[in-house]
């Protein structure tokens, strides 16, 4: 499947609700036990937010489509016409978890990162991400086969 179709499905299961799986505990503001959820997290997407995408590839290292030849990390000159540049994915295998990176090839501006995954808790600790951070969102990426499971969530930049 192209990557800017693979893209376009996980924006669009992107747009459900929260899974409501947040306990009260965890919609507090952050403390001090966050600087030590960073330090255990795999990945600091957090620290991702805002950059483009080649400052997140030498942060991440080589993506996927770059091993993959059939895919490739940059669109094709034909595939740059037909996209405009918009929606190219660079995937990441990052100490067990899965970020799916879309940006505009154009402009280089990351538009947002999905973690894959189906447990909520895990994915933001891993990921150190906070669901009351000012500078991101997170959102759920539904399950399409069922509404209340998530296949990950995705992170936007709020600027």
């Amino acid at each position: 499947m192209p990557p800017f179709r693979y893209a376009a499905i996980l924006l669009l299961a992107g747009t459900a609700a929260c899974s409501g799986s947040q306990s009260a505990s965890e919609r507090s503001s952050p403390t001090a036990g966050s600087v030590e959820a960073a330090r255990t997290a795999a990945v600091d997407l957090p620290a991702l937010m805002g950059r483009n995408i080649d400052q997140v590839r030498r942060k991440l290292g080589p993506p996927k489509e770059g091993r993959d030849q059939s895919i490739g990390l940059e669109p094709t000159a034909e595939q740059m016409q037909a996209t405009k540049g918009q929606d190219w994915i660079n995937t990441f295998d990052q100490s067990g978890l899965t970020i799916v990176t879309t940006f505009n090839a154009r402009t280089r501006k990351v538009r947002d990162m999905v973690v894959v995954g189906n447990d909520e808790d895990e994915i933001l600790r891993r990921a150190n991400l906070s669901l009351t951070a000012p500078n991101y969102m997170v959102l759920p990426v539904a399950d399409p086969s069922n509404s209340r499971a998530i296949i990950g969530m995705r992170v936007v930049d709020r600027k």
